[in-house]
C-alpha cells in the first residue's frame, strides 16, 4: 500500500475535482505505490505525482493507461478528461475576471457606457432594432403556436393509440400465451425428438464403434501373428546362417592349425638341413686345413660350431675326435647322398660320421 498523499486543496476547480476522484479509485483499486503503477503503467514516478497532485492537466494516453492499470472504465475516464478541459477554461476565464483590478473594471464600464450613449444618441437606430426584434418575436410566437397545434394533434393521437393498445391488451396477452403454450409444446416436442435422434445416434455410433474395434483386433491378430511367422523365419535364418559360419570357422581353425603344424615340421625340416648341409661344409673346410697343417684353423672351425649348436646336428655321434685319426675317420662316398637323403634315409648302425677322401700324394 501507498503512502497516504498530501490532501488537495478544493478551491471549486475542476481539475481538483477530477484529482479527487482519480485518487478515490486508486484508493479502490488497493492504494498501490507509484512504484507499482509504474510497472504496470509504464510512466515514471514524476509524472504520476503530477497527475494525483492536479499539477496541470494530463493528456490522454496517461489518463487512459493509469485508470486500465487501476481496473476503471477508460472510456468513462477519457470523456470526464473532455469536460474537465472545458470547465477548466470556463473556470480560468472567472477567474481571470474576478481578479480584475478596480483600473480595469472602471475601464470596461466605461468602454460600456460608451456604447449605450451611442445607442441613445441614436434612437432611430434602437427603435428599428426593437421592430425589426419584435417582428422576430411575433413570428416565433406564431411558429410556436403551430407547433403547439401540431404536438397537441400529435398528442391526442397518441392517446387514441394508446387507448387502442389498452384495449388490445387482453387479446394480445392472450395470443402471447397461446404463444408461449404452442412454443413450450413445440420444444417439448423438439427435445423429445432430439433425445430419440440422440439415443440412435449414441447406438449407431456404438455399433459402428464395436464394428471398427473387432475389425482393429482381427487386423492387429493378423499383423502379428505375420510378424511372429517373420520373426520366427528370421530366427531360422540367423540361427542356419551363424551355424554356417561357425562351421566355416572351425574348418578354417582346423586348417590354419594343420597348416601350423605343416609349417613347424617344414621350418624344423629346413633348419636340419640347413644344419646338416652347414656341417658337412664345415667339416670339407676342416680336412682341407688339416691337409694343409691349419690344425688351430680347424680347431675354431669346430668351436664355432659347438657355439651355433651345429655339431652333431645328425642323430649320429659325431665331434671333433671323428678326425684326429686320419685311418679312423670316415670319408664321404664318391657320390655322396644329398643332405635330404641323409634326413630321409637313416644312417647305418656302424656310421661314425662323413670324412672326406684321401687324396694321392
Amino acid at each position: 500500500m501507498g503512502r497516504k498523499m498530501k490532501d488537495l486543496e478544493d478551491d471549486g476547480s475542476p481539475l481538483v475535482l477530477f484529482t479527487i476522484k482519480l485518487r478515490k479509485l486508486r484508493e479502490d483499486a488497493g492504494n498501490p505505490t507509484l512504484e507499482q503503477l509504474k510497472a504496470k503503467s509504464g510512466y515514471e514516478q514524476p509524472r504520476l505525482s503530477e497527475l494525483f497532485n492536479a499539477k496541470k492537466i494530463p493528456t490522454e494516453d496517461i489518463v487512459r493507461d493509469v485508470v486500465t492499470a487501476l481496473d476503471g472504465d477508460a472510456d468513462q475516464w477519457l470523456e470526464r478528461l473532455e469536460r474537465l478541459r472545458a470547465d477548466e477554461q470556463k473556470f480560468r476565464a472567472a477567474v481571470d475576471l474576478s481578479a480584475e483590478s478596480p483600473a480595469a473594471q472602471i475601464a470596461r464600464l466605461q468602454e460600456e457606457n460608451k456604447r449605450l450613449r451611442e445607442l441613445l444618441e441614436r434612437p432611430a437606430t434602437v427603435v428599428a432594432q426593437a421592430v425589426t426584434a419584435q417582428e422576430l418575436a411575433n413570428q416565433r410566437i406564431q411558429a410556436a403556436l403551430k407547433l403547439e397545434h401540431r404536438a397537441r394533434d400529435l398528442l391526442s393521437k397518441a392517446q387514441e393509440e394508446y387507448q387502442l393498445l389498452h384495449e388490445r391488451i387482453p387479446e394480445i396477452e392472450t395470443q402471447a400465451a397461446a404463444i408461449v403454450a404452442d412454443g413450450a409444446n413445440t420444444a417439448f416436442h423438439l427435445e423429445l425428438q432430439g433425445r430419440t435422434r440422440h439415443s440412435q445416434i449414441v447406438d449407431e455410433a456404438h455399433r459402428r464403434a464395436g464394428a471398427i474395434m473387432k475389425t482393429a483386433e482381427r487386423e492387429a491378430r493378423d499383423m502379428l501373428q505375420r510378424a511372429e511367422d517373420r520373426a520366427k523365419e528370421h530366427r531360422a535364418n540367423s540361427y542356419a546362417s551363424i551355424n554356417k559360419v561357425l562351421k566355416n570357422v572351425d574348418r578354417l581353425r582346423a586348417e590354419a592349425e594343420q597348416d601350423r603344424h605343416q609349417a613347424s615340421a617344414r621350418c624344423a625340416s629346413l633348419e636340419m638341413r640347413a644344419k646338416i648341409e652347414i656341417e658337412r661344409l664345415v667339416r670339407q673346410a676342416q680336412q682341407q686345413l688339416e691337409r694343409v697343417g691349419s690344425l688351430a684353423q680347424a680347431q675354431d672351425l669346430e668351436l664355432l660350431l659347438l657355439d651355433f649348436n651345429i655339431s652333431g646336428s645328425h642323430t649320429s655321434t659325431r665331434g671333433r675326435h671323428a678326425r684326429r685319426s686320419s685311418s679312423g675317420v670316415p670319408v664321404l662316398p664318391a657320390k655322396a647322398q644329398s643332405a635330404a637323403d641323409l634326413i630321409v634315409q637313416p644312417p647305418r648302425p656302424d656310421w661314425k660320421g662323413w670324412a672326406l677322401p684321401q687324396q694321392g700324394q
